[in-house]
């Protein structure tokens, strides 16, 4: 791993509509992920994580018949010539240019991703015609070659079947063969293997982290599952309506936490090392986005909030050595 950037996320804004009005989804977060490097994005559902990586790919459109309403900040990628360029400043051919090619994403379910009447091979295939000069026969070995690099068997033959013929754990390989096609320098992996058993998901793990060692490519890892995020992270962002409330090297986040959410998500993970481990649920739930309270965001199921400041005045980031926290808590 080196200590160069792959990607770079200033004060990432992304304000969606609702019913109620606009709302904040992303409230100024910012990260970045080196080359090599696995960061972690972790929190409850709708804590932001899966808009964040929808930013970042330009899925997330204004428009006519879209929520999205307004995207703001930098997301500065550095691409294969080591230039620097802020993907919110593209223009839409040049991102589609770039997604698939110099940024990839794996999606949550593969069957919902993949085109239930086309054949697996021809879909990899497809997305190296997209962004390479080759002819087509290139495309499909290099289609088959990648089948081969993410452990299906005999992949000449699984590439003619279509994605109903294959099982959970191999439609994934396929999503991450597809995604790999082109080595791309990030990897966006949405909760890769939510709808995977133990068993599956430990060598989908596995394959991530080898070929992200073949491919010298950074990874956003987004994930509820901190058992996971022990398996593979570098580095753990912890988001929590829509900020992060705190980063830190993967070690110290689970020996130290700093932050009370994120003493409150580790323990309510069991522990099956432990004899009469109990399991202490985080009370109450994640704020409504369109009625956020006023200062700090977690401070109504937190059992350690300051009356008075934590009510009204929102954390800023304060630096711990190498890691950062939001939290009052740990101001000076």
């Amino acid at each position: 791993m080196t200590e160069q950037p792959v990607i770079e996320v200033h004060d990432l804004r992304v304000s969606l509509g609702t019913d109620d009005g606009n709302i904040e989804a992303v409230a100024g977060i910012s990260f970045r992920v080196r080359e090599g490097e696995t960061l972690a994005l972790v929190g409850e559902s709708g804590a932001g994580k899966s808009v964040t990586s929808l930013a970042i790919m330009r899925l997330l459109q204004a428009g006519e018949g879209s929520k999205a309403v307004g995207i703001g900040g930098r997301i500065l990628f550095r691409d294969r010539d080591a230039g620097t360029i802020d993907l919110l400043g593209l223009q839409p051919e040049a991102m589609r240019r770039m997604r698939g090619h110099d940024l990839a994403m794996i999606f949550q379910e593969p069957m919902t991703c993949l085109n239930p009447v086309m054949r697996v091979g021809d879909q990899i295939a497809e997305a190296v015609l997209a962004h390479e000069k080759v002819s087509s026969r290139t495309a499909m070995t290099r289609a088959i070659d990648m089948l081969r690099l993410v452990g299906i068997p005999d992949p000449a033959s699984r590439s003619r079947v279509f994605p109903h013929e294959l099982s959970g754990g191999m439609r994934q390989r396929v999503m991450i063969a597809m995604a790999l096609a082109c080595q791309p320098r990030l990897l966006i992996a949405d909760e890769p293997t939510t709808a995977l058993d133990v068993t599956v998901q430990a060598q989908v793990l596995d394959l991530i982290r080898r070929l992200q060692r073949e491919f010298s490519m950074g990874v956003l890892f987004i994930t509820h599952d901190l058992g996971v995020v022990a398996q593979i992270a570098d580095r753990v962002a912890v988001m929590y309506a829509g900020r992060i409330v705190e980063e830190a090297p993967v070690e110290d986040l689970f020996a130290h936490p700093l932050h009370p959410y994120t003493r409150g998500l580790l323990a309510s993970v069991p522990d099956a090392t432990q004899a009469g481990n109990i399991v202490q649920p985080i009370p109450g739930s994640m704020p409504a986005l369109s009625h956020l309270p006023q200062g700090c965001s977690f401070q109504p199921r937190c059992h350690a909030a300051l009356a008075g400041r934590c009510e009204r005045e929102a954390p800023p980031a304060i630096a711990a050595g190498c890691r950062s926290v939001h939290c009052w808590l740990h101001a000076a």
